[in-house]
C-alpha cells in the first residue's frame, strides 16, 4: 500500500510540475502552496490517501459562528469541491480522501487537482466565509443555493 501511495503521489506531482520530495517509507507528503501547505497522507488501515490543509485561523469569539457556517458548507459539499471542512482547535481545515484500491494515476491526479483547486479557493475566500459566518448562516449569499438544493431534494 505504501509503495502504491508513493507512486501515485509522485506521478501527480510530476504531472502538476510541483517540485516536492516523496520519501519512500514516509506516509505524509507536504506540498507547498504559497504561504500554506497541503499534506497528502496515507491511511493504511482504510487504504486511502487524505488531502488536508489549513485554510485559516478563527478567533475564539468567532468560533461558534464559524463552526455553524462550516457545517452549513459541508452539507452536500457546498462550495467545497467535494471536500469537507473541519476545525482543529482554532485552525479551519479542508480535507478530502481517495480510496487507493483500483485508482489509476489519472484518477488520483484528477482528485488531487480538484482538492487543490478547492483548497486555493477556500484560502482565497476565507475572510468572506468568516464575514458570512458573523452575519449568520442563513445569509442572503447562501439563500439561492439553499433553495436550489431544497428543490432538488424534493424531486
Amino acid at each position: 500500500m505504501q509503495k502504491r501511495f508513493c507512486e501515485l503521489v509522485s506521478a501527480f506531482l510530476k504531472h502538476a510540475e510541483i517540485d516536492c520530495p516523496v520519501v519512500p517509507g514516509e506516509n505524509i507528503v507536504t506540498v507547498p502552496m504559497g504561504e500554506f501547505s497541503v499534506r497528502i497522507c496515507l491511511l493504511e488501515k482504510i487504504g486511502a490517501a487524505v488531502f488536508q490543509g489549513v485554510v485559516g485561523i478563527v478567533s475564539e469569539s468567532d468560533l461558534p459562528a464559524a463552526g455553524a457556517e462550516l457545517l452549513r458548507m459541508n452539507s452536500l459539499f457546498r462550495e467545497t469541491g467535494g471536500a469537507a471542512y473541519g476545525l482543529e482547535g482554532d485552525a479551519v481545515t479542508l480535507q478530502s480522501f481517495v480510496l487507493l484500491e483500483g485508482v489509476t494515476e489519472d484518477g488520483f491526479a484528477a482528485q488531487a487537482v480538484c482538492f487543490l483547486e478547492a483548497f486555493a479557493e477556500a484560502v482565497e475566500t476565507f475572510d468572506q466565509t468568516l464575514e458570512r459566518a458573523r452575519a449568520g448562516a442563513g445569509s442572503a449569499a447562501s439563500k439561492e443555493s439553499d433553495d436550489a438544493l431544497l428543490n432538488m431534494i424534493r424531486i
